[in-house]
């Protein structure tokens, strides 16, 4: 296998779609998963940059005692004004997509992997989709995804929904994947799509 001839691909979605257990099957089916989420978070609690620029833009209060960023409270604050959203993303991406884009060269010079998935919530929203070979885009029902979010972070309906409502319609992103994974019914479903999904990416 040459350097080149992982496939690059991105595993998309929604919040509460499900992309990232979609990108653990990929990982279990032999890929190489870069979390740009993971990613992001590390940039805000290392990036000694990063954290002056959020307290200049927020104020210190979006900080514990201890110097790491308070991400409930500054969510909570940027999610109602999507001009604070903006802001936040203009410090936190740019070096986010290098970090995301070094670990790529990685896994490409390890030679190891017929494909690489970043699994990133935001590809279209940063305008990021020329990056990729092919875009894996994971949907789900309204109800499904609010059920979700509520079990995993404990948020409001009201909250969940506003920030359903500022990302690009799952509709939209669906129109424009290279492939869709629908997330409505049981993991073992959602796991056989994936792997159908895989094999037609490996397919030589």
């Amino acid at each position: 296998m040459t350097k080149r001839d992982a496939r690059l691909v991105a595993i998309t979605g929604g919040i509460g779609c499900g992309q990232s257990t979609v990108a653990e099957f990929f990982k279990k089916f032999g890929a190489k998963v870069i979390n740009a989420d993971l990613i992001a978070k590390r940039v805000v609690d290392r990036d000694g940059d990063v954290k002056k620029e959020i307290k200049a833009a927020f104020g210190k209060q979006v900080f514990f005692r201890n110097g790491r960023v308070n991400r409930k409270l500054l969510g909570q604050i940027v999610f109602e004004d999507e001009a604070k959203i903006r802001n936040l993303n203009k410090i936190v991406h740019p070096r986010m997509v290098s970090q995301v884009i070094e670990e790529i060269e990685v896994a490409r010079d390890a030679r190891k992997y017929a494909v690489i998935v970043i699994d990133a919530a935001l590809v279209y929203e940063l305008n990021l989709e020329h990056m990729f070979d092919s875009i894996i885009v994971v949907a789900s029902r309204i109800g499904s995804r609010i059920s979700r979010i509520k079990a995993r972070d404990g948020l409001p309906e009201k909250e969940i929904r506003d920030r359903i409502s500022k990302q690009i319609p799952i509709e939209d992103k669906s129109k424009w994947a290279d492939f869709v994974i629908h997330n409505n019914s049981s993991l073992e479903q959602l796991e056989y799509r994936a792997r159908g999904v895989y094999k037609k990416l490996t397919r030589r």
